[in-house]
């Protein structure tokens, strides 16, 4: 909670990989970034981020989810 907190002061956030669901630091994103229809999804890897290109739809719709 306190490392949370930290975050937040230092203007650190994080956001959901759409393919896998992990949790993605927005300033380092280790999979890159994608921008689909004006928004910007962060991915947890080049994987993700590769899958998600090939069928943003599919994801986001959740008809598409990546099997771990």
């Amino acid at each position: 909670m306190v490392s949370k907190l930290l975050d937040m002061f230092r203007g650190s956030s994080t956001a959901t990989d759409p393919v896998c669901g992990m949790d993605v630091d927005t300033k380092n994103p280790g999979g890159g970034t994608h921008d689909h229809e004006g928004t910007t999804y962060y991915f947890c890897g080049t994987g993700c981020r590769l899958e998600f290109a090939e069928d943003a739809q599919g994801y986001l719709s959740g008809e598409k989810k990546m099997e771990m």
